[in-house]
C-alpha cells in the first residue's frame, strides 16, 4: 500500500491487519487505513503552495457572507411575508376580528327604536268576531275576511346603562381580537426566524466542515509521508484519521439537521427545499439598557390584549349591576289600512318595569363578574411578570452571546496569525508543512465556533426582540391587514363601567 492506495478492498485489508497486528518490526511502513478508500480517497501530497495567504483567509471568515449580494436570496423579513400570507392561525385570528365588528354593530342598534311593518290577512269561519291588534279591538267583522297594514316600534330609553356597557365590553373584544392578532404576528416571526437562523447556521457549518475534512485528509497525506521516511509515528496518522472520520460523521449529522430546517422552511414558505435560498442581512444592534426594553413590556400586543379583556370584564360586571336597575321602554303601533274600512288608530305606551325579587338570580349573577373580573386582573398581573421575566432572560442570553462572539472573533484573529506565522516560517524552512496544517486546521476550528456563536446571536437578538414586543406586528403586503377596532374613547366610554 502507497500513499493510502491499495488494490485490496477494505474488508480484506481489514481482515490482513486483524491477522498481523501492527508490531516495532513495522516501523517505517505506512499503517493500515482507518477508513475504507473508497468512502475517503487518500490524494497524494498536498502541494506547499496550496496553504491559503492570511488575506485571504480574513476575507472568508463567514461561510455565507457572499450571499448578501445574492439578489435571488430571500432575507429574514421577505420570508416573514411569505409565511404570514400563508398562515392560516392569522387567518382564523382575522375571521375573528370581523366577528368582534358585527358583534359592535350589533350592540350599537340596540340604541335605535326598532321598528316594524305588520300585514295581517284574516280568515274566519263565521261573522261577528272582532279582529284585533296590540290587545285593541276593531269592531265586529261583518264578514269571514278581513286584512289590515300596520306599523309597530319600540325603543328602550332607559336600562341603567346597560347598553352602554355592553357596547364598551363589545370594543373592548374587538380590541382584545386586535392585539391577539399582532401578537401572533409576532410568534410568527420568533418560530420562522429561529428555523431561518437554524438553516443558515447548519448551511455555513457545512461548508466550513468541508473545508476542514480537507484539511485534515491533507493532514492524513503529509502524515503518511512523515511516517514513510519515518520522521512521524504512526499512532499521529491514527489519531487524525480519528479525527477526520468524527469530521465527517460530524458533517453528516449537521446535513440532516440542515434538511430538517430546510423542511420547516418549506412548512413555513410553501417553496420546496431544493428551491430555497435564504441570506442574512441583519446587522447586531448597539447595546442598550436593559430598562429600555423593559419599558416596552407594557405594550407588547398580549399584555395590551389581557388589558382590553379586563375592561370587557368590568362592562360585563356593569351590566350585571345594571340588570337590579329600572327599565324604561316606548313601543307603540300606527295602523296603516284596514279591511273593511275602520278608523285610524294608534297608540303609545310608556313602560317601566323594575325587578323586585327573580331568588337571587341577578345577584348571582353579579358576583360570577365579580370572581371573572379578579380572575383576569390576577392572569394580567402573571402575564406582566412573565413578561419582565422573558425579557431580563433574553437579555442576559443575548448580552452573553454578544461577549462570547467577541471573545470568539479574537480567536478567529489570533489563529489566523498563528496560521499565517507557521505559514511564514515555512517558507523560510524553520517549520513543517505538518506545522502549517496543524495551525490551519486550529484557525478552522475556531471559524466554526465563530460562525456558529454569531447565528445564535442573531436568533437570541429576536427572541428579544419578541420579548419586548419590538417585532414586526403586521408586514407590509403580507394580506393580512390588522384593523383597529378601538374607536374614538369619547364614544366608546360615554359612562363609566361602574356605572348604576
Amino acid at each position: 500500500m502507497i500513499m493510502g492506495y491499495s488494490s485490496k478492498s477494505w474488508a480484506e485489508e481489514e481482515q490482513t491487519y486483524r491477522a498481523a497486528p501492527f508490531s516495532a518490526s513495522d516501523e517505517g511502513k505506512p499503517p493500515p487505513r482507518a477508513l475504507p478508500p473508497v468512502t475517503q480517497p487518500v490524494p497524494g501530497r498536498i502541494a506547499p503552495s496550496y496553504t491559503p495567504p492570511l488575506e485571504e483567509l480574513l476575507k472568508s471568515v463567514s461561510p455565507i457572507a457572499y450571499k448578501a449580494a445574492d439578489k435571488t436570496a430571500l432575507d429574514l423579513f421577505q420570508c416573514f411575508q411569505l409565511a404570514a400570507a400563508r398562515w392560516n392561525q392569522l387567518k382564523i385570528d382575522y375571521q375573528g376580528i370581523l366577528a368582534q365588528q358585527a358583534v359592535v354593530s350589533q350592540t350599537l342598534a340596540q340604541f335605535y327604536p326598532q321598528v316594524s311593518f305588520l300585514n295581517e290577512q284574516s280568515f274566519q269561519n263565521s261573522v261577528g268576531f272582532a279582529p284585533t291588534l296590540g290587545g285593541i279591538a276593531f269592531g265586529v267583522a261583518p264578514s269571514t275576511y278581513f286584512s289590515l297594514n300596520s306599523l309597530s316600534g319600540t325603543w328602550t330609553i332607559f336600562n341603567s346603562f346597560q347598553n352602554v356597557n355592553r357596547l364598551n365590553a363589545a370594543r373592548a373584544s374587538a380590541a382584545y381580537s386586535t392585539y391577539h392578532m399582532e401578537r401572533d404576528y409576532q410568534l410568527l416571526y420568533a418560530n420562522l426566524a429561529s428555523a431561518f437562523y437554524s438553516a443558515l447556521m447548519y448551511e455555513g457549518s457545512i461548508a466550513i466542515l468541508n473545508d476542514q475534512i480537507d484539511i485534515l485528509q491533507s493532514l492524513v497525506n503529509e502524515l503518511e509521508f512523515r511516517q514513510k521516511i519515518g520522521r512521524s509515528r504512526p499512532a499521529d496518522v491514527f489519531q487524525t484519521q480519528t479525527n477526520l472520520a468524527a469530521t465527517v460523521a460530524q458533517r453528516e449529522n449537521y446535513k440532516g439537521f440542515y434538511n430538517q430546517f430546510l423542511a420547516l422552511l418549506t412548512y413555513y414558505l410553501g417553496i420546496p427545499p431544493e428551491k430555497i435560498n435564504i441570506k442574512d442581512t441583519q446587522s447586531l444592534p448597539s447595546t442598550k439598557n436593559l430598562e429600555e426594553y423593559l419599558a416596552q413590556v407594557g405594550s407588547r400586543p398580549d399584555v395590551l390584549a389581557q388589558v382590553q379583556l379586563l375592561r370587557a370584564q368590568k362592562a360585563g360586571l356593569a351590566v350585571a349591576r345594571g340588570m337590579l336597575g329600572p327599565t324604561i321602554s316606548v313601543n307603540g303601533f300606527y295602523l296603516l289600512t284596514h279591511d273593511p274600512p275602520v278608523p285610524n288608530v294608534w297608540n303609545v305606551n310608556v313602560i317601566t318595569s323594575m325587578p323586585i325579587f327573580n331568588g337571587g338570580l341577578y345577584t348571582s349573577t353579579i358576583r360570577q363578574q365579580e370572581a371573572l373580573v379578579h380572575q383576569v386582573q390576577l392572569q394580567l398581573e402573571d402575564l406582566k411578570r412573565q413578561a419582565d421575566e422573558n425579557v431580563r432572560i433574553s437579555f442576559s442570553l443575548f448580552n452573553a452571546a454578544i461577549s462570547q462572539v467577541v471573545q470568539l472573533r479574537e480567536e478567529v484573529e489570533v489563529g489566523a496569525l498563528y496560521y499565517a506565522a507557521q505559514r511564514d516560517d515555512f517558507q523560510r524552512g524553520v517549520a513543517a508543512l505538518l506545522d502549517v496544517l496543524v495551525a490551519l486546521n486550529t484557525y478552522q476550528t475556531a471559524r466554526l465556533n465563530l460562525f456558529q456563536a454569531e447565528m445564535g446571536a442573531r436568533m437570541q437578538l429576536v427572541n428579544l426582540f419578541v420579548a419586548a414586543g419590538t417585532v414586526p406586528r403586521n408586514p407590509e403586503g403580507s394580506a393580512m391587514p390588522v384593523k383597529k377596532i378601538i374607536l374614538d374613547s369619547r364614544t366608546s366610554e360615554t359612562q363609566p363601567i361602574n356605572s348604576p
